[in-house]
């Protein structure tokens, strides 16, 4: 990684070199007036960044106006550096790592990495889950013994995939904002909510597992997602608090969504998130109640456990016949 690192660093070592690669990745085909959108503009070279006068409506901007770098005091070749070293780890990278390696405080390289992440979000959040799509209700901050007091700490969230024919799957993973305790049966508002956010009406198949308890040795792919990802949060972060931990989650699923892929260049997707004039605008799923209503209801067998006793003294249930259903 290091040596990876430097001979990036070689691509952009001045300014110049800083700006020429920010330029064809924010206008490929030649300046655009963010304005008017006219193609020519005068260079003005007077400031440390060059200023773009629209030559049509004398709009002036700069290659960072609108962009997650606007204003920032970091260079940006400690910012492309980040930017590389994100998306070129295949585990990400924690603050300390990242400042001992663009040699940048600490505070910087959190602020650094939380404005990465909060970008990452937006981007996920644009993205509605069509095609074939399966979910289902999982634990964040599982206990592996269950006890009264441990599991307080725990936490809902679904894990969700879409496939479309010739694609690859697009993975979510959501934390449950709502009062939904994780070892029991998902509410139906919920499911509801997480439908209406994030699920596009435009879609072939909606399956929704409603309980977090897995078969011994199963090879349910939203349960085996949901346990990777816990694991990688614990392994790169070592402990991390609920206020922070969606950004960290939707990572994840850009990782595996994104970085994985090795038909895209990860470096420059991730820049070009972060270079666009506008974040990505989520869009809003029109979903009526007879839509929700007609999803098509799956029955599913499950080995499910009766948590009536709160907690205490649980046992598995005899298998039930459960309904996915809203």
């Amino acid at each position: 990684m290091l040596g990876s690192l430097i001979e990036f660093d070689r691509m952009v070592a001045t300014d110049q070199d800083c700006y020429d690669f920010i330029y064809k990745l924010k206008w490929p085909a030649g300046f655009r007036c963010p304005r008017c959108d006219h193609s020519f503009a005068y260079t003005i070279s007077t400031r440390n960044l060059p200023l773009y006068e629209c030559r049509d409506c004398k709009h002036q901007t700069t290659l960072t106006t609108g962009t997650m770098f606007n204003k920032s005091r970091t260079s940006l070749r400690k910012w492309l550096q980040a930017l590389f070293v994100v998306s070129s780890t295949e585990e990400s990278i924690n603050a300390v790592q990242l400042a001992d390696m663009i040699q940048v405080t600490y505070k910087t390289a959190w602020t650094m990495l939380n404005k990465i992440r909060m970008m990452i979000s937006e981007y996920d959040r644009s993205h509605l889950l069509t095609g074939f799509v399966e979910a289902k209700l999982e634990v964040y901050m599982k206990q592996p013994l269950p006890t009264v007091d441990s599991l307080d700490k725990e936490q809902a969230l679904i894990a969700a995939s879409s496939t479309r024919p010739i694609q690859a799957p697009y993975f979510k993973i959501k934390l449950v904002k709502e009062n939904q305790n994780p070892r029991q049966k998902l509410d139906p508002s919920v499911e509801t909510g997480f439908v209406k956010e994030h699920v596009s009406p435009d879609l072939l198949q909606l399956t929704i597992n409603r309980h977090c308890v897995n078969l011994p040795q199963s090879q349910d792919v939203m349960s085996q997602l949901a346990q990777s990802a816990f694991h990688w949060l614990n392994r790169n972060f070592h402990g991390l608090s609920l206020k922070y931990s969606q950004a960290y989650l939707d990572e994840y699923c850009y990782r595996k969504n994104v970085v994985s892929n090795a038909n895209r260049s990860s470096l420059v997707h991730l820049l070009t998130l972060c270079l666009a004039q506008e974040p990505p605008r989520s869009p809003v799923p029109n979903w009526s109640d007879h839509e929700l209503a007609a999803i098509k209801k799956i029955p599913v067998e499950r080995s499910r456990i009766d948590w009536s006793t709160r907690y205490s003294n649980w046992k598995p249930a005899d298998s039930v016949r459960s309904r996915i259903t809203f």
